[in-house]
């Protein structure tokens, strides 16, 4: 009994532990079947909602950073906003480039289909182990999947949707197309993203043209970029060269440093060597930039070392082929995204431009910021380098700015805005915002509007006139008016033929012109109006622009009138970009075409979104056109604009100045371009030389503009025109056929009378009493020689 007894004991002990086993094991089971229901549950959630995606078109979805070009089809400048990305196809990337990536990121690229289930399992209990996300276990596809469509987040429910992802990528691309999208996508540290942009950022050379050694450092900083970049950045010492190192220019902010006078010293030394743009420059002054030294980073090297050994131990390179890259001495050469020389007032313009256009095709404002930046863009416009450049020459030379000072802000004055345009086109070729200073969307002088002064005339009362029928020969009364307004500057002609009031830039004429052009003076005011409005001149204050201007009183303080039309005193202005583009009718045969900095725009996959239709507005008359233009030289060959006059070239323009000597304008052309140059002082302050600053800076930059080019007439109309000498005034005037001049008869009037007979009987008599005085020696003849002088003096000075 007893041994019966003890083995039911130990038979029921080995029952309750088979159950309690059994028990145990059917939990586990249970609570697996839970966590895989959970799991499955929890991935059907996460990819149920996930967007839907379109891998065929796998290109659309990654950012490129959009280019401008100049009129050459050259590179001018990467649209960089938050980082720099530029597609580069598989073809042009070296065959070790894309072994290196395998390497280190996806040794069974080629064998899995989308998701390696071995390494995503062992990442997955590692992870579970020390309860982080740590290790990733994502394949080359999934990597695509998270770069493109999912997010840098770490977490269960974005690793079931790469992993939804990366089955959709492989059931539609090869795995060529896969390893381009990845290279094309992954980020490389200081804002690069894509191998070409690092390849530029790193080695300023094309993807294609690195070295193995090369290739390996760059594909090694995709798993930790900020870890693995290629050089740190660190103060420049005051004994290091500035012309042999590496430097880069960062944000202090981003580095958590403030600048320091130190750093302001440099960035005078950078400039002074013109290792640095003058944008550059003052942003170092201001303190939102550093320079900084570029030196390697060990940890870079090292991890290039890894990948290196990888490729060899997977027999994608020998021994020997290892060695040599890990010996190579890696030279950094940071590259730029701008062509340096030049401020970015052009591109900044061209970015304005891009986003109107992209408003008008119904994108909203955000959007339209995102294509300009990452929609790989391809922007082709009209500048032209060399113009441009000879533009900030100028301008950086402080001979054509007396009177130079720093405002309190620290801004060099006086400043200057300057537009040059081909009038045939429409297509500005250069500008320039102001000096001292680079443009990055702050104050862009040649778009901002000041008053115009005389510079008006022109496209205002002169051009209404000969709208209206009047001619070049018509006649006005130039002579002080009633109550003293408005007066001259450049004396008074009398009777006098609108050429000559033009060229002696007349006030009175001007006005007594536009107060002609209709018996009302508004009804006058608009005929001017509507002429600058075709012309598209946008800053004119009219009574019902009070939501345009709202801190101005429209109904009061609007340019609705002679004063404004006339004379040039309007309530905000007019922009040298605008009066360039309004002048420009003239040698365009009286047709306007609006300024543009855009001639197409091509999206990434080479479809055109944009061309330029360069739409013609006729102004006025090829005829009227062609003698505007004749009396404009005039103006310039012996008038107020003789100071923008130079040999070899045919010129025409038009001299600008405001009252209290606050802005010198000189608006001209030739040829071949127009072009507009303002100078004044940002806080309106008077001019040292007013009068000349603007035609001594016009004359010196379209000198050197059409420098290679030939001298030619303007084009004169086959026909429509007729001579006819004007009498008294002593020159043949150009009339368009079906006019003529009014008020020549008035010439006469300007005649002094001929002398009668006693008259000169009388002159003879005193000639003989001045003669005895002489012979007497009598003082009286002493006062008189002297009151003549003074009188002949008066007289000098009157004229």
């Amino acid at each position: 009994m007893g041994k019966r007894s003890g083995r039911n004991q130990h038979e029921g002990n080995s029952l309750r532990w088979s159950s309690a086993f059994k028990i145990l094991f059917l939990l586990i089971v249970i609570a697996g079947i839970t966590l895989v229901g959970i799991a499955m549950a929890y991935a059907v959630t996460a990819i149920s909602q996930s967007p839907a995606i379109d891998p065929k078109n796998i290109r659309s979805a990654i950012s490129e950073t959009s280019v401008v070009r100049d009129k050459n089809g050259d590179n001018v400048e990467q649209l960089v906003q938050n980082e720099f990305s530029e597609w580069v196809p598989i073809k042009r990337m070296p065959d070790y480039l894309l072994d290196a990536a395998v390497a280190i990121e996806d040794q069974r690229f080629y064998e899995h289909h989308g998701v390696d289930f071995r390494r995503l399992v062992s990442a997955t209990l590692r992870n579970l182990q020390s309860m982080d996300f740590s290790q990733g276990g994502s394949t080359i596809t999934m990597q695509v999947a998270k770069n493109l469509y999912t997010s840098p987040v770490k977490s269960y429910a974005r690793k079931f949707q790469d992993i939804y992802y990366a089955f959709q990528l492989e059931s539609n691309l090869s795995k060529k197309q896969i390893l381009e999208a990845y290279l094309n996508s992954a980020a490389f540290s200081k804002g690069t993203k894509g191998v070409e942009a690092a390849s530029k950022t790193f080695f300023d050379k094309d993807v294609s043209d690195l070295t193995l050694a090369e290739a390996a450092m760059i594909v090694g900083i995709t798993n930790r970029p900020s870890e693995y970049t290629p050089f740190n950045a660190v103060p420049i010492e005051e004994s290091d060269d500035l012309d042999t190192i590496e430097f880069s220019l960062v944000p202090a902010e981003s580095i958590g440093a403030e600048a320091t006078e130190r750093d302001k010293e440099l960035g005078d030394a950078l400039a002074e060597k013109e290792l640095i743009d003058p944008f550059e420059h003052s942003q170092i002054a201001s303190g939102v930039l550093v320079a900084r030294k570029a030196v390697a980073n060990p940890a870079s090297k090292k991890r290039q070392e890894l990948i290196l050994h990888k490729m060899n131990s997977l027999g994608m390179i020998d021994e020997s082929t290892m060695k040599e890259a890990i010996n190579e001495d890696i030279h950094l050469d940071l590259g730029s995204h701008t062509t340096k020389g030049i401020s970015s007032y052009y591109v900044d313009a061209v970015k304005d431009e891009v986003l109107d256009i992209l408003k008008e095709k119904g994108y909203k404002k955000d959007e339209a910021q995102k294509i300009l930046y990452n929609g790989g863009l391809v922007i082709d416009t009209p500048l032209d380098l060399n113009v441009q450049k000879i533009l900030e020459e100028k301008v950086s030379q402080n001979s054509f700015f007396p009177g130079r000072h720093t405002n309190k802000k620290g801004i060099i004055q006086p400043q200057v805005g300057i537009t040059i345009m081909d009038h045939h086109t429409g297509e500005v070729v250069a500008i320039v915002g102001g000096r001292g200073i680079g443009g990055n969307n702050i104050l862009n002088r040649a778009k901002n509007p000041r008053q115009p002064g005389s510079s008006i005339k022109p496209i205002g009362p002169y051009l209404a006139l000969l709208n209206k029928g009047g001619t070049a020969g018509d006649v006005y009364r130039d002579l002080p008016r009633p109550g003293g307004w408005p007066k001259n500057s450049t004396g008074y002609q009398g009777w006098a033929t609108v050429r000559n009031l033009i060229r002696n830039s007349s006030n009175v004429g001007a006005y007594l012109v536009g107060k002609g052009l209709a018996p009302g003076e508004d009804e006058a005011a608009q005929m001017m109006i509507d002429n600058l409005e075709k012309m598209q001149i946008s800053s004119l204050v009219l009574p019902d622009d009070q939501k345009k201007y709202p801190n101005i009183d429209t109904m009061k303080y609007n340019d609705v009138n002679l004063a404004s039309l006339t004379l040039g005193g309007m309530t905000v202005g007019i922009s040298p970009l605008e009066m360039a583009g309004a002048f420009s009718t003239f040698p365009n045969g009286g047709k306007f075409i609006k300024p543009t900095f855009i001639d197409k725009i091509t999206d990434k996959s080479g479809k055109v979104i944009y061309e330029n239709p360069k739409e013609e507005v006729e102004i006025t008359s090829p005829q009227n056109a062609y003698i505007m233009t004749s009396m404009l030289e005039s103006v310039v060959k012996s008038g107020t604009g003789t100071y923008a006059n130079f040999s070899g070239m045919h010129i025409a323009g038009k001299t600008g100045t405001t009252n209290r000597k606050r802005d010198s304008w000189f608006v001209g052309f030739t040829p071949y371009y127009t072009g507009a140059v303002w100078i004044g002082n940002d806080d309106n302050t008077p001019l040292w030389d007013y009068s000349r600053m603007a035609a001594n800076l016009w004359r010196s930059i379209m000198r050197d503009v059409h420098k290679d080019l030939d001298d030619k007439n303007f084009d004169e109309p086959e026909d429509g025109l007729y001579k006819k000498y004007i009498p008294v005034s002593g020159y043949t005037e150009i009339f368009a056929e079906g006019t003529s001049p009014k008020g020549l008869k008035n010439l006469y009037r300007n005649v002094p009378p001929k002398p009668k007979e006693e008259d000169k009987d009388k002159d003879k008599d005193k000639d003989k009493d001045k003669d005895k005085d002489k012979q007497n020696g009598n003082s009286n003849s002493q006062s008189s020689k002297g009151g003549n002088k003074g009188g002949q003096q008066g007289g000098n000075n009157g004229n």
